[in-house]
């Protein structure tokens, strides 16, 4: 069984343990609707060194199934929009379970959950998994 006391969860990014590389995980956010169009699920400066990357974005069941009603997640470097998916129905169909990315050395990395308004209470999370090249 996993120790979730030496896992760190937020905004943040954290080093491997053997110096390899690094991971974020934002946790489960839920919002209500009082939520604005976007989340931010994960948000760091990189570091000195490029990467290889894995990010899963995680979705909980909808609550509205209509078409346009999916959440989406969109991956942003140094304020430019590298990646964004945005699931055409709320059953997320196609979602992709891991996007591969490059992720440059000394840039701001983040990753926002774009909301509907039928899902603003809908839980999201997102998880990365990078190695250093």
């Amino acid at each position: 069984m996993t120790n979730l006391n030496n896992i760190a969860f937020g905004l943040g990014k954290r080093e491997y343990s053997d110096g390899s590389g690094y991971y974020a995980n934002s946790g489960l956010k839920q919002g209500d609707f009082s939520l604005p169009a976007v989340i931010t699920l994960l948000d760091f400066e990189t570091g000195l060194n490029d990467a290889e990357a894995i990010l899963t974005p995680g979705f909980s069941l909808p609550t509205v199934t209509t078409f346009q009603e999916g959440l989406g997640i969109q991956v942003l470097m140094d304020g430019n929009i590298v990646y964004e998916f945005k699931s055409p129905d709320g059953f997320y169909r196609n979602v992709p379970n891991g996007i591969n990315l490059f992720i440059p050395r000394q840039i701001q990395f983040t990753v926002l959950s774009l909301n509907t308004s039928g899902n603003n209470n809908q839980s999201r999370c997102a998880i990365l998994k990078a190695k250093y090249i």
